[in-house]
């Protein structure tokens, strides 16, 4: 087994149950995020040639074996082992084994902690554009919908009382607009995190004269994270503010998945699915059942946890760096899969979404419409408090 990167004869070797229960799941962990460590070593390596610390040629050979492992690792024919400590070893390690000095040249100017920052911002930065996507395609299937059953009436409830008529057009567009205006709360939390924290080293910055302006312009950063300090005291935080940008998402999911379930029970029927999207009982053989409501349900109730374990994490670790700080990976991660994977399943069953027409129509009684009989009493002068308990007597026969 390789040596770790910080290993030597006289440390001896890490104990393996320490060793396990401090790597925990982050070698899977980073064989996800793999990619983003290779671009951003590219885009360093690119650099250290700037500034002399590697030659033209040094820098080529890098760059090509850097390319070969990119693309190793999208086909699979390349995976972290036990041998790795990290994803940043196993590059680290490659590049030694086919460059062999070369490849000891590239952590020049760079620690362990600007390598995991910049891996995690570019992946940050890559979902929430993708969760820009999804919340376009969501507003685009409501929209979609809206031009096909729309015109619709339905009942509008308050306290989950029939309140007053409505549309489905109305309805559904309420969720429309939500999901609309999201993709600004996604665009400002993109705004916020879009800094280059590559060249902070191990926190405290370095003494070579490293070009970050450079590697910001190659990776795509709107800026430099200049203070050195401050890359590693936002590592936790910068996760906290992209996952509370998901918050939001997560209610509105939560919320039309509470509709539907409301509105497909068999006492409502106002609208289905189609039956290749609901499932069935293994002892009552009427029962179509909206599952994949009850689990967005379920997920949009608990995503809250994902903030409050980050904030948790982050508040109990001051400045500079703390192993604590690793875990946030995972739970970053694991929101933005619970979040894309909510919305691309909503925009789907908005698509497929049909109304039960004649249903919505017998639901349309008497007395969703004794608001309007009171305005009609208002434009002909009575007024209003008169016309409301002329109407409630008329309705109630008190």
């Amino acid at each position: 087994m390789a040596n770790k990167l910080w290993q030597s004869t006289a440390t001896g070797s890490l104990h393996p149950l320490v060793e396990s229960y401090t790597v925990g799941d982050d070698q899977v962990l980073d064989q996800h995020l793999l990619g983003h460590d290779i671009t951003a070593t590219k885009a360093h390596a690119h650099m250290l040639e700037k500034i002399g610390v590697l030659t033209s040629d040094e820098y080529q050979q890098l760059a090509a074996a850097l390319d070969e492992l990119l693309n190793e690792w999208k086909t699979g024919a390349f995976t972290l082992t036990s041998e790795h400590e990290d994803g940043h070893t196993a590059i680290e390690l490659y590049l030694t084994e086919k460059l062999g000095p070369i490849g000891k040249k590239v952590h020049t100017g760079r620690s362990r902690n600007d390598q995991a920052l910049v891996m995690m911002r570019l992946f940050i930065k890559t979902e929430l554009e993708a969760v820009a996507e999804k919340l376009e395609a969501v507003a685009q299937a409501y929209a979609g919908k809206i031009t096909a059953i729309g015109q619709t009436e339905m009942p509008g409830y308050t306290h989950t009382q029939k309140a007053m008529p409505t549309t489905v057009s109305m309805w559904l567009g309420s969720y429309h607009d939500a999901f609309n205006d999201l993709r600004q709360l996604v665009a400002h939390s993109i705004a916020a995190i879009d800094q280059n924290p590559l060249g902070s080293a191990a926190g405290f910055g370095v003494t070579l004269p490293l070009d970050r302006q450079m590697t910001t312009s190659e990776l795509g950063f709107a800026k430099v994270q200049e203070n050195p300090m401050y890359c590693g005291l936002s590592r936790g935080v910068f996760e906290l503010i992209a996952v509370q940008a998901l918050n939001p998402i997560m209610v509105f999911a939560g919320k039309f998945a509470e509709d539907m379930l409301l509105f497909t029970s068999q006492e409502f029927n106002y609208f289905k699915l189609p039956v290749t999207m609901t499932t069935g009982s293994s002892i009552m053989p009427h029962k179509r059942n909206y599952d994949v409501f009850e689990i967005m349900r379920a997920t949009a109730h608990a995503y809250p946890n994902y903030a409050l374990q980050l904030q948790a994490i982050s508040t109990g670790a001051g400045s500079g760096y703390h192993r604590d700080l690793q875990l946030t990976k995972k739970i970053t991660m694991d929101a933005f899969t619970s979040a894309l994977d909510t919305l691309e399943v909503l925009a789907l069953c908005v698509s497929e979404l049909e109304a039960n027409t004649d249903r919505l129509a017998e639901a349309m009684t008497d007395e969703l419409y004794t608001v309007a009989k009171i305005n009609e009493l208002v434009e002909k002068g009575v007024p209003f408090r008169d016309a409301y308990q002329k109407v409630k007597q008329s309705f109630l026969g008190e």
